[in-house]
């Protein structure tokens, strides 16, 4: 479905006010060209206007989990959204782990605007990695849905500016659940353990019940 298509041109310019960001966050800079950058962003403002964005559950057919849904999911999504600026720049993939587990094994790197602790990534942010990680993860089972309960053990401060390692993995699924287990290391050292129960639910119910708020 066309309007679900991640288009190359927003992913590049997601890129660039990702850019802005880290620039802003990093650098010491300048009343005078602080102006100027404001003032060419205001102008680049207009450029944007336009019809709102179908969202990820609008996708397929009026099939909240439906592979467009999925798929137009990973441009919009808070953690990897490629349309997304806010969004950490995590990458993910199928693996499988030492043992022959099925695993998602993911790659990032956070920067400056994720800082927490000294040197370290927010822990609101780590948590939230892990959250979309065993997400992920969870689609290795027979059954979907959503988070139900996320455990998150901070073993050692996450460091931004270096590349970290998930992983995430089905420990169990029941009929009606899955758990999900996962990790990040970074330098091979471990720091952070999570655990999250997921839990089915129909995406086009709940989406009906959100908008009925809203009226």
């Amino acid at each position: 479905m066309a309007e679900f298509e991640v288009d190359p041109s927003g992913s590049r310019l997601a890129l660039a006010v990702r850019r802005i960001i880290h620039a802003l966050n990093r650098n010491e800079i300048g009343a005078a060209k602080l102006d100027e950058a404001g003032r060419l962003v205001e102008a680049i403002e207009p450029l944007l206007e336009g019809p709102p964005r179908p969202r990820w559950y609008e996708a397929g057919e009026g099939d909240a989990q439906s592979d467009g849904a999925h798929f137009a999911y990973l441009g919009q999504s808070a953690v990897r959204g490629e349309l997304n600026p806010i969004a950490p720049p995590l990458r993910v993939e199928r693996s499988t782990r030492a043992d022959g587990t099925p695993c998602i094994a993911g790659r990032a790197r956070l920067s400056l605007p994720y800082e927490g602790p000294p040197r370290g990534v927010h822990g609101g942010w780590v948590a939230a990695l892990m959250d979309d990680l065993l997400g992920e993860a969870q689609h290795l089972a027979r059954h979907s849905g959503v988070t139900a309960t996320l455990e998150v053990k901070y073993r050692d401060v996450t460091p931004i500016d270096e590349d970290l390692d998930l992983e995430a993995w089905v420990e169990q699924e029941g009929s009606r659940w899955t758990v999900v287990r996962g990790t990040i290391h970074a330098r091979g050292k471990l720091c952070v353990e999570a655990k999250g129960l997921f839990i089915p639910v129909d995406f086009d119910e709940m989406h009906a019940r959100m908008a009925e708020g809203e009226r």
